[in-house]
């Protein structure tokens, strides 16, 4: 005797009906047939009647449900409690991702993550550089996916992850496929689309008025995704770092005479309360092979 047929058996007495029975236990109705017949030889005796018209219950059938259902009572606290069990192993761990982060080099280094701590629930949070040193010191954030700017701050610890290029971006065809550097004079020639939450956005707007350029800007915007989609459409430039969701629609080219790289780490406060899923976090992104 299997438990599905047991289930299988339950949903015929409570329908009277092998069709839609079937249909409640997600399985073809000759395979439920097929089931609750076996059920029946195993029993030595039919535990329905039927006809071309009705189903009902004999009365052996009438006395096995009172025995299934206590069966199907103690399956489902059993398998209840295992729930409750594994929720109380869960951890959650609150990560923040600098919102100018795509999401290309990270997302393996999470499966990583899950496929090797799978009781730990991550929550993603998108966030931008100025608010991120509150939410870690206040615990609502456990760590941060970001690129540091300036100094380091003494409240924080961080685990260098890579290195990667600040490009210029741009839509197919575009004038700039044929450079293999761009000068910094030729992206000031085009019409820009500023990026308001790049960490160096002040510092790539002060080389180039301390170069003599100006840039013409078209259009800001605090989203990465709506950057992106103006600049498949070719109404300009933008200079963003190289693994920033850059779709395989755009080109891009390194920056002669600018900003050329920035740093990605993930950042946790020094006196943190370094709970187990945050210790197996921090571990993994120190040991992940991130090139």
């Amino acid at each position: 005797m299997e438990l599905s047929q047991i289930r299988y058996f339950l949903a015929v007495a409570e329908s009277l009906n092998f069709t839609s029975a079937a249909t409640a236990c997600a399985v073809s109705q000759p395979a439920l047939s097929k089931a609750i017949r076996k059920l029946e030889e195993n029993l030595g005796a039919e535990l329905f009647e039927r006809d071309t018209q009705h189903v009902k219950l004999t009365d052996f059938g009438r006395t096995m449900r009172v025995h299934f259902e206590r069966i199907e009572d103690s399956r489902r606290k059993a398998r209840d409690a295992e729930k409750a069990a594994t929720r109380a192993l869960v951890e959650p761990l609150n990560v923040g991702v600098m919102c100018t982060v795509g999401p290309r080099r990270f997302s393996g280094f999470l499966e990583s993550f899950r496929a090797g701590n799978p009781l730990v629930d991550v929550t993603l949070h998108d966030d931008t550089a100025p608010v991120i040193p509150d939410l870690l010191l206040s615990g609502a954030l456990d760590c941060v996916f970001c690129a540091r700017a300036g100094d380091h701050d003494p409240r924080f610890r961080v685990v260098e992850l890579f290195h990667e290029e600040m490009v210029v971006a741009f839509a197919p065809g575009h004038r700039f496929e044929q450079f293999e550097a761009v000068p910094l004079e030729e992206v000031a020639r085009e019409t820009y689309l500023d990026r308001l939450h790049c960490e160096f956005r002040d510092d790539f707007l002060a080389i180039t008025r301390a170069s003599g350029l100006e840039l013409e800007v078209a259009m800001r915007s605090e989203r990465e995704d709506w950057i992106l989609e103006l600049l498949r459409r070719g109404l300009g430039v933008s200079v963003l770092p190289s693994s920033s969701a850059i779709p395989e629609t755009l080109g891009h080219r390194p920056i002669r005479d600018a900003i050329s790289k920035r740093k990605l780490e993930l950042v946790m406060t020094v006196n943190a309360t370094v709970s187990p899923a945050l210790a197996a976090f921090h571990d993994a992104a120190s040991a992940y092979d991130w090139s």
